[in-house]
């Protein structure tokens, strides 16, 4: 299945990169769904194997329940946004695409990129996370969730830009010459 970059990409454009999202940025969805779960498998324990009556674990069982439901949602909803959100260098632009249902973009061109910001913690720096921000000509502001390696990220995006550029510069050399 080709994801919404494959099919806009331009004639002669390719896919430089993808970004990834850092393990900690599933670390808390995760965390909702193994306390639910871990409930419900409490319960299961104390009821079938320590063998006592559902009437005296009728609230527990609710409750493990409510919190089971309530972490496997977390979890789905979180795996829905891993799945559906492209983070994307080509050779021409930058994509930021979001949403299942509805489509939400940003994409800029390489060459309207004006600056990049690194948001990165203590924790981030240590945990190899980050945010990265980027300013546009005409675009605005394109705010990244916490990204694996954003430092790699930036020096790619600055490598496109300058692969950009040399390439723009062959073609106005060329043309200079059929004068």
């Amino acid at each position: 299945m080709s994801g919404y970059v494959e099919k806009t990409l331009a004639s002669g454009e390719e896919i430089v990169h993808r970004a990834n999202f850092n393990w900690t940025y599933s670390f808390f969805p995760v965390m909702w769904f193994a306390i639910g779960a871990g409930a419900l498998a409490m319960f299961f324990f104390i009821q079938f194997a320590a063998g006592v009556p559902f009437e005296e674990l009728r609230v527990g069982w609710w409750s493990a329940g409510i919190a089971g439901l309530a972490g496997t949602i977390i979890l789905i909803n979180h795996i829905i946004i891993l799945v559906t959100t492209e983070i994307v260098v080509t050779s021409y632009r930058f994509v930021y695409k979001t949403g299942l249902l509805a489509r939400h973009t940003q994409e800029v061109s390489l060459s309207k990129i004006e600056e990049i910001t690194l948001e990165q913690s203590i924790w981030g720096r240590f945990l190899g996370y980050g945010k990265l921000v980027l300013r546009g000509t005409g675009v605005g502001v394109i705010t990244l969730p916490d990204l694996d390696d954003p430092i790699r990220l930036r020096k790619i995006i600055e490598n496109a830009k300058s692969a950009l550029r040399e390439t723009q510069r062959r073609r106005v050399n060329a043309d200079e010459d059929d004068y």
